[in-house]
């Protein structure tokens, strides 16, 4: 009788393929790294069972590190079983699965997106299989997904495009970490152990996008030390409105220039102006009447927020919670496959379409949930569910890119079931999706324009009129608004005001904030803001540095080699004296390497091999002459100054 094989990309996975299958994998199972039952046979990987074989595979002579032998480009790139005994006994355990008379089709059930992709392809090419291979493509672990995932499988070669961006993504993190780490090593290895008093020689490891990462942290650091606070003045008045008797304060507002000069910086035109400015324009107003010019009221609806990607989600929590980016990832990652979420590795923000039909199945598994039963009972309340098909904001196709956002499944569990961690992040992901389904939050605004002479003073005022979504959840957010508490919606245009007194404010400019590692994940997936090229900003903006699956891991690599540190308090990060000596031994010789543009175009072109844009050749070709050509130049440079009294 024939079997089918299906692979997962971790143990944990298997037992949700295996319950869809209809058995179950016992602790005999586990320990010979298969299940097999009458038709079925499932077994798994431990994330990545195949690596790149090191240079000297290729050259014996390369196990030295020698600037001569520089740059290593392999005309074919060879690949070995990862050296690790659990990981070798797998690999073989696989190959004779897949070797096996009775096993006539292969499932590919490693994660749905580019590096699940490279995980399977590896093995499958490695054992050199030729058997048939079906791509089971799920974004949650539910027995239904799974069900469906099976049925509706395509052939694995309808995601080629998908496995050759996967290598070629692979083989430029080689290139780049093997030539630059070796050049740099070579070069500076010495001067840098001595300059940070270590006995041997340093290793300066250097990556495609460590190294930009590394960039963003040092440059902010030093914007933040040479940073010279400058002081800047403003003007209070308090008044006391003649006839509503309404005492309320307005902030003095400087008067735009109708012509503005490109070469000034606007900006600090309008904001800064000197002690003398303001205590002239004080003089000025003293003892004169002040007059109400303008009450303006409006009515503010703010919708919910988007559903959350990896990103926001990881920026979210570590707002909230002070939780590591890595820490929400291991979590989100836990929770998928507990079958609690959709997948985490996400870019989108939005749903699509075809997930729609699920959204009434996920809400009345949530009212099964005593910790979210009256919201889901609110959303029945309100009648016809506000998304559909046509709701754009949450739902649209175009925006999502291998999955939709991240949401709850129809699955869950009670929240005393979790420790304290999975249980924040499993309420933020749950309550940013039942907010979609609530109305606009709704606000009173109120804006006040006082005159006193030429000069105009506003007043603002913000009340929340009708919760909405804000029931539900509240959004982190950073910015303060200066609002008053006086009902000045009360206030009459024309009416008079006594002024009661001035005030002198006194303040200064401050410095750019560290990141945290919640706001580098954010910075690292807006890469396009660094862009000024409007058309270019356009071409990237789909693509960040990094990707959801990686950003978090880069950071973690750069804590864990001593580039940066992170404070485990305040997740404050910081980067360590090697670190920025590294960065300005790239700044001085190749600096592009820093360059979040080139790191995000790269990325750009990944995307192109899947969307059959441009072809791995051309690809290949580009990234050829890109090494070849930096290598080259460093060679040429070679910097011999002092790097911080390093010579």
């Amino acid at each position: 009788m024939s079997k089918q094989l299906y692979i997962t990309e971790k143990p944990s996975v298997a037992n949700s393929f295996a319950n869809a299958l209809g058995f179950n994998i016992t602790q005999s199972d586990r320990g010979r790294g298969y299940a097999e039952a009458e038709n079925a046979i499932i077994t798994w990987c431990f994330g990545h069972l195949i690596t790149m074989a090191y240079p000297d595979a290729y050259n014996p002579a390369y196990k030295s590190w020698r600037v001569e032998h520089l740059p290593i480009i392999p005309e074919e790139y060879k690949y070995v079983v990862i050296d690790n005994k659990g990981t070798v006994k797998q690999f073989e355990v696989i190959k004779s699965l897949m070797s096996r008379e009775d096993v006539d089709i292969i499932y590919a059930c490693t994660d749905s997106g580019r590096e699940g992709e490279y995980i399977f392809r590896l093995v499958y090419n490695q054992i050199g299989s030729s058997k048939p291979a079906k791509r089971v493509w799920i974004s949650s672990q539910t027995e239904d997904a799974v069900k469906k995932g099976i049925q509706e499988a395509k052939s694995i070669s309808e995601y080629d495009s998908l496995a050759k961006a996967a290598y070629c993504r692979a083989k430029e993190d080689w290139l780049f970490g093997m030539n630059f780490s070796r050049m740099y090593t070579c070069q500076y290895g010495r001067k840098l152990s001595a300059f940070l008093k270590e006995e041997k020689s340093a290793v300066i490891p250097i990556g495609r996008v460590m190294t930009c990462v590394l960039g963003l942290i040092v440059d902010r650091e030093l914007e933040i030390r040479n940073f010279v606070p400058r002081p800047y003045y403003g003007v209070t008045a308090t008044f006391l409105s003649k006839d509503s008797e309404i005492s309320y304060k307005g902030r003095w507002q400087q008067k735009k220039k109708k012509e503005k000069n490109p070469a000034e910086d606007q900006e600090d035109e309008d904001k800064y102006i000197s002690k003398d400015e303001a205590e002239d324009i004080i003089k000025k107003l003293e003892g004169k009447e002040a007059i109400v010019k303008k009450v303006e009221v409006k009515v503010k609806k703010e919708q919910a927020p988007l559903l959350f990607n990896l990103a926001e989600l990881q920026s979210e929590a570590n707002k909230k919670f002070k939780l590591s980016v890595n820490r929400t990832l291991e979590i989100a990652q836990s929770l998928y496959e507990k079958k609690l979420i959709s997948y985490p590795r996400t870019d989108s923000r939005v749903l699509s379409t075809d997930v729609v039909p699920e959204l009434p199945r996920i809400l009345n598994g949530l009212y099964g949930n005593a910790d979210f039963r009256a919201h889901t009972l609110r959303i029945k309340e309100f009648g016809k569910l506000a998304i559909d098909k046509k709701t754009k904001r949450y739902v649209d196709d175009s925006k999502v890119t291998d999955h939709y956002a991240i949401i709850p499944t129809y699955v869950t569990t009670e929240l005393a079931r979790l420790d304290e961690d999975t249980r924040n992040v499993y309420s933020l992901i749950v309550k940013r999706f039942l907010a979609i389904f609530y109305p606009p939050a709704e606000y009173n605004t109120v804006r006040v324009e006082t005159g006193i002479d030429s000069e105009i003073f506003v007043t603002n005022s913000k009340v929340l009129n009708v919760q909405g979504w804000k029931e539900v959840y509240e959004v982190t957010s950073s910015k303060k608004e200066e609002l008053s508490d006086s009902p000045i919606q009360k206030l009459i245009k024309k009416e008079k005001c006594d002024v009661t007194g001035f005030e002198l404010e006194e303040k200064e400019t401050r410095p750019p904030s560290r990141f945290t590692d919640g706001s580098l994940i954010i910075t690292m997936e807006k890469a396009g803001k660094y862009i000024e090229n409007e058309e270019l900003r356009e071409q990237i903006k789909t693509c960040g540095i990094g990707t959801s699956a990686t950003r978090a891991g880069i950071i973690k690599k750069l804590v864990d080699i001593g580039h940066i540190k992170i404070n485990p308090k305040t997740q404050i990060i910081t980067p360590e004296p090697k670190g920025e000596a590294i960065v300005q031994l790239v700044r001085l010789t190749a600096k592009e390497l820093l360059n979040p543009i080139l790191t995000a175009s790269w990325e750009k072109g990944l995307f192109m091999i899947e969307n059959h844009e441009i072809t791995e050749d051309v690809f290949d070709e580009k990234l050829t002459q890109y090494i070849n050509r930096t290598i080259e130049k460093i060679k040429r440079t070679g910097y011999g100054g002092r790097l911080y009294g390093l010579e």
